[in-house]
């Protein structure tokens, strides 16, 4: 599980509900647990739910609410918001306020090609672990078909000649990511293939100029390719475009 897609699932959490049973919902909290900064973002999330729910709790309800319900049974009579009882027109009033609150209070869902790359270079940085250690080409394609992610990902002339470590699968917004490791002598290239489909902003193609950035010590590159989106992460080195972007 990523840092997204804990903080997805940890957004469906109610504190001192049977929600802390479920198994994701476990999962996701142990590794808030791991993240300060997704464990602070989760601690802002249950202090939120819990001054709505107090806040909920003090409205009190009247006592001749029954009565009231049972006499709109018989008499159905449309009432304009002002002429309706003070607490009634109070209450929807609150309800809306609460609502707009949601609306503007809730977390943002990371959706951006920005938070897919740090996503993805965190993962590999804090939780690195290959589901397949291999390096034979072919194994790791079947390997990542059978999970779902693209698997007819093409390699630049630079990442080809490269010996292969093994690789895996990661999820982003519940979107399979192929993960690809290559050998750099002690450290390893990334390289990370999602689908074109599932990115609100993809970067442009590669026949431009690809999207540098730095990221958790890594140096990034990235670019989209056919119906793919390419990451590619790895140590610092000089002349990384030249080394591993050359064109296919």
């Amino acid at each position: 599980m990523t840092l997204a897609e804990a903080r997805e699932i940890l957004l469906l959490y109610r504190p001192g509900t049977r929600d802390a049973e479920d198994p994701q919902i476990i999962e996701a909290m142990d590794l808030a647990r791991q993240d300060p900064e997704l464990a602070k973002w989760f601690a802002q999330h249950q202090a939120f739910q819990l001054a709505m729910r107090a806040k909920f709790r003090e409205i009190e309800v009247p006592e001749h609410l029954q009565a009231d319900l049972l006499a709109g049974r018989k008499i159905v009579q449309p009432h304009l918001i002002w002429q309706r009882p003070v607490w009634l027109a109070a209450a929807a009033i609150f309800v809306a306020l609460v609502g707009l609150a949601v609306f503007w209070l809730r977390p943002s869902i990371p959706d951006r090609f920005s938070h897919y790359r740090e996503t993805m270079v965190s993962a590999a940085v804090r939780m690195y672990g290959m589901d397949l250690v291999t390096n034979d080409k072919n194994q790791l394609r079947r390997f990542i078909a059978t999970k779902g992610a693209p698997a007819d990902y093409e390699l630049t002339q630079g990442l080809a000649q490269l010996q292969l470590k093994g690789g895996g699968l990661l999820r982003w917004r519940g979107n399979p990511v192929s993960m690809v490791c290559f050998d750099r002598g002690g450290s390893t290239l990334f390289l990370f293939v999602l689908k074109r489909s599932a990115l609100k902003d993809p970067p442009p193609a590669l026949t431009s100029k690809p999207q540098l950035a730095s990221i958790a010590g890594l140096t990034t590159a990235s670019w989209t390719h056919g119906m793919d989106t390419y990451l590619l992460a790895g140590p610092d080195e000089p002349g990384f475009l030249e080394k591993f972007l050359t064109p296919f």
